[in-house]
């Protein structure tokens, strides 16, 4: 038992386990980006929850451990900013949200970190929560979120429908965005998911909605028929469309617009060649006045009478 003791009291041993700590920031990043490109669909709530505290506790415990090592001391300095990104992400999903905040909250505190550093940090995270908070809740009074800021997509995600109709080959899925104003005839959108880049997770099944298509806006969803054609053509309101054209015309015009962008359209300057070159006149061909009388220049008129004789 002592041996053991020893070995746990080693401090290349805890080097090497403070190695593991930077597997928080990674796991944080990682959700950050589920949340922020995929609808995240629980299939069991309970053991998913259960499960996502599991992984939040290990990590703290690891941190806790190797609280004096440096690797444990940035990773507890730098996880509070990611962990504000899932909070401004994920605003209103908790379950998310909480574990990973408390962990940081209390990692922080107790690394080994310079007091007067742990005290700015923290003044500094603290006035980052609450004001960004304040910010982004008066964003989404307005109906703005992060990725609609950033023009990925147009969709409301608490307004999205979980009844999904997909293509023959599950290469598309058909979802419904309904914006329910309290009368008969609300609003609803359908767009078009690709489900290739789709995750699936232990009781989690995460959609990919980023860069969706929409194909259709009604204010009367009942009178709007719907069906897959073939693997890629779909029927809708009338019309068929051709799903994987749809896509490709969106990347164009994104590349499109990216390049447009990156054109510059200042006018061009155009030079001569020896100003291009920076050639002096004198020099090459000698000074003012040789020059001109070289090619007789003549600077007033001849009278008439000159002219005459």
């Amino acid at each position: 038992m002592d041996k053991i003791l020893d070995i746990f009291r080693n401090k290349w041993f805890k080097r090497a386990v403070s190695l593991l700590s930077l597997g928080f920031p990674a796991f944080l990043l990682y959700v950050d980006w589920l949340s922020f490109a995929y609808y995240l669909q629980p299939v069991n709530n309970v053991p998913l929850f259960l499960v996502y505290v599991l992984v939040n506790f290990v990590f703290a415990g690891i941190m806790f451990y190797t609280r004096k090592q440096l690797i444990t001391q940035l990773v507890t300095c730098i996880s509070p900013i990611i962990a504000f990104i899932l909070l401004i992400i994920s605003f209103g999903q908790w379950y998310l949200i909480v574990p990973p905040v408390v962990i940081c909250a209390v990692t922080f505190l107790a690394a080994g970190s310079n007091e007067t550093l742990k005290t700015i940090l923290g003044t500094v995270y603290l006035l980052m929560f609450v004001v960004g908070t304040l910010v982004y809740l008066t964003m989404l009074h307005f109906n703005l979120t992060v990725q609609t800021l950033a023009n990925l997509t147009e969709c409301d995600i608490s307004k999205r429908s979980e009844n999904y109709t997909y293509s023959p080959d599950y290469s598309y899925r058909i979802v419904m965005y309904i914006d329910d104003a309290g009368d008969e005839r609300s609003l609803t959108s359908y767009y078009v998911e690709k489900t290739e880049d789709d995750v699936s997770l232990p009781y989690l099944n995460c959609y990919k909605h980023i860069n969706s298509q929409k194909v259709l806006v009604t204010m009367d969803k009942d009178s709007v028929i719907y069906k897959w054609l073939t693997n890629d053509d779909l029927y809708i309101d009338g019309r068929a469309k051709n799903i994987p054209k749809l896509f490709e015309q969106a990347e164009e015009a994104a590349r499109s617009t990216e390049t447009d962008d990156n054109t510059d359209d200042s006018d061009e300057i155009v030079k001569t060649y020896y100003e291009e070159h920076d050639y002096n006149d004198e020099e090459y061909f000698g000074p003012a006045e040789t020059v001109a009388s070289a090619v007789n220049v003549t600077t007033e008129p001849e009278s008439a009478e000159q002219n005459y004789e």
